[in-house]
């Protein structure tokens, strides 16, 4: 699998680091389309709030790629059939990770029926935006872009939970990482569009009501996680905790209207980015929602383990 997988990522990153327009000359162009022009014209505001709130300044975003697809990666993971423990792959220098992402959907597809041949539950979910931790200059990308009224959130979202990856990164820890960039966007981007529009504003209501939506969402999928992790450790035989297992999928994804197949795969990655999100509030709390407070620390800590019983 690396044979395939190293190569296909160095060529997907050098093309997006290849192609591409300045920002500034994108907004400026008469030719770009409305929308287009709006949202890139906030990119240099994200950028300057980000650095406010603590987050290491970076040079990127500063380039625009229209890559030309609805996705920029399609990310492959896997779980075993009765645990929602993520398989992990050694990614070099970066070390494991609970999934890979493919800048083909034909080699993500291939990745996925190998791993779905050894019977493990699988997921492969397109991906808006990836970060390289600040080691080269992360453009915008075109699939960044919404067009729905929370466009001008969605885009600010992304931005900053990429800048705390170049902000904070620690080896082999995915859901520290994750988690502390989901939890870090979700607090900082209402801040943001206050700041930016207004906090009544069109922009802050539609992504307020986003959020809300997500919120639920998350809550039904955290539930549904409880009980099949209950199910799994349960002594019922195998055939019953399968059967019941996908009768729970199935109620599931009816409660939450998506079309898109759900397994333990599929739940793994939720509980990557959303699990510790708790625990990270708890500690945003004792800083006094300072963010910068709040990252020194997590700095120092590099877990949610801290030692310190107060914020520095």
């Amino acid at each position: 699998m690396a044979v395939r997988y190293v190569p296909q990522a160095v060529r997907g990153q050098a093309q997006l680091l290849l192609t591409g327009r300045e920002v500034a000359a994108v907004v400026a162009d008469p030719q770009t389309d409305p929308n287009t022009r709006a949202l890139l014209s906030h990119v240099g505001a994200v950028k300057r709030f980000a650095r406010a709130q603590g987050l290491t300044p970076t040079s990127s975003y500063e380039r625009f790629v229209d890559v030309g697809r609805t996705a920029v990666v399609w990310v492959v993971s896997a779980a075993p059939p009765l645990s929602l423990e993520p398989v992990r792959w050694d990614v070099p220098v970066l070390g494991p990770f609970p999934y890979l992402g493919w800048f083909s959907q034909e080699d993500a597809a291939w990745h996925a029926r190998r791993l779905r041949a050894q019977g493990l539950d699988v997921d492969v979910r397109p991906a808006s935006a990836y970060s390289t931790l600040g080691w080269t200059r992360d453009p915008v990308l075109s699939t960044m872009l919404g067009r729905g009224p929370d466009a001008a959130g969605q885009l600010a979202d992304v931005l900053l939970h990429e800048s705390v990856h170049a902000t904070l990164h620690v080896p082999g820890d995915t859901a520290f990482n994750e988690g502390l960039a989901s939890f870090l966007a979700e607090q900082l981007t209402p801040r943001f569009l206050a700041e930016q529009f207004g906090a009544e504003s069109a922009e802050a209501r539609a992504w307020a009501d986003t959020v809300s939506s997500s919120e639920r969402r998350a809550a039904r999928m955290h539930q549904a996680a409880r009980a099949l992790q209950a199910l799994y450790a349960s002594p019922l035989p195998v055939h019953d905790k399968l059967a019941r297992k996908w009768r729970a999928i199935a109620l599931l994804r009816e409660e939450l209207g998506t079309a898109r197949w759900l397994n333990n795969a599929s739940l793994a990655q939720f509980l990557v980015y959303e699990s510790a999100s708790g625990a990270f509030a708890a500690l945003l709390a004792r800083c006094d929602g300072d963010t910068r407070r709040f990252l020194a620390w997590m700095a120092a800590e590099r877990t949610l383990a801290v030692r310190r019983s107060a914020c520095p």
